[in-house]
């Protein structure tokens, strides 16, 4: 089975209105990430009829409203959420609230903590999304380490921070998509070389396209993700690590399966 640790279906159904039917004829089981309450209902319009599917729930790092912590605490008391996320810190510099001020780190700790409590609390993963902010996941890595999966969506960083943290986190898990299929060197290098069970794949639909076709010398149709380009990206990671498509695909579902079972 293939898996997609992280995917936004609300905004995906805006470029691909079958992604339902997309989903279950190839057989995926994924994570919906979604924000508010009107992201969660339009998932749940569009994943009508895909078969089994995963929610997760945060204040994304880029728009750090401390006003959608209650929804977010509400779907996880009532055991809606398979984690929470994506949070965490984004100061990649494309707009003012990104950039490193110590006003604008100030407001996302403070959306972060809370949402690390929340997970504590609930004994729920989280998924981390991280721009030019590793250095700050290492100064939360003991509180991190308490809970039942850290999965590091599109991890962004080399090898050696990506150890680093796993050796502080143990159940750690680095997630990988388009990055790999795109030439990112230490996308590539995390994938080849991270213990093999402490890997996943996503598609992050439909934000991270794939800059050339899954398929050869066939052109590169449209300017999103899909949950099709989850194959490619394990056929890349599979050679990457020399093994088979097949045996990788199954390693990753285990994967899934110990990061989010608690809501299988």
């Amino acid at each position: 089975m293939l898996t997609d640790a992280h995917f936004h279906a609300n905004d995906l159904a805006a470029v691909q209105p079958d992604l339902a039917g997309s989903y279950r004829s190839l057989g995926v089981l994924g994570v919906a990430s979604v924000h508010d309450p009107a992201g969660l209902q339009s998932s749940r319009r569009a994943m009508d009829g895909a078969g089994a599917w995963l929610v997760s729930a945060g204040v994304h790092p880029q728009a750090p409203d401390p006003e959608l912590l209650p929804f977010v605490e509400g779907l996880a008391e009532s055991g809606a959420l398979a984690a929470v996320g994506e949070c965490g810190f984004d100061f990649f510099g494309d707009r003012p609230e990104r950039v490193r001020t110590p006003a604008n780190e100030a407001t996302q700790r403070c959306v972060f903590e809370a949402q690390l409590d929340l997970a504590t609390r609930h004994s729920l993963p989280v998924i981390l999304h991280l721009r030019r902010a590793n250095d700050i996941v290492f100064e939360y890595a003991r509180r991190l380490s308490a809970l039942p999966a850290v999965v590091f969506h599109s991890w962004p960083g080399p090898l050696n921070e990506a150890r680093a943290l796993l050796e502080r986190c143990p159940r750690s898990f680095f997630s990988f998509g388009a990055s790999v299929l795109n030439g990112k060197r230490s996308a590539a290098e995390c994938a080849a070389l991270l213990p093999v069970g402490r890997v996943l794949t996503e598609s992050d639909a439909p934000f991270q396209p794939p800059r050339v076709s899954p398929q050869p010398h066939a052109p590169l149709a449209r300017q999103y993700s899909t949950f099709a380009d989850i194959p490619a990206i394990i056929a890349r990671m599979a050679g990457l690590r020399d093994m088979e498509p097949a045996e990788l695909e199954n390693r990753l579902y285990a994967n899934f399966t110990e990061a989010f079972g608690h809501a299988l």
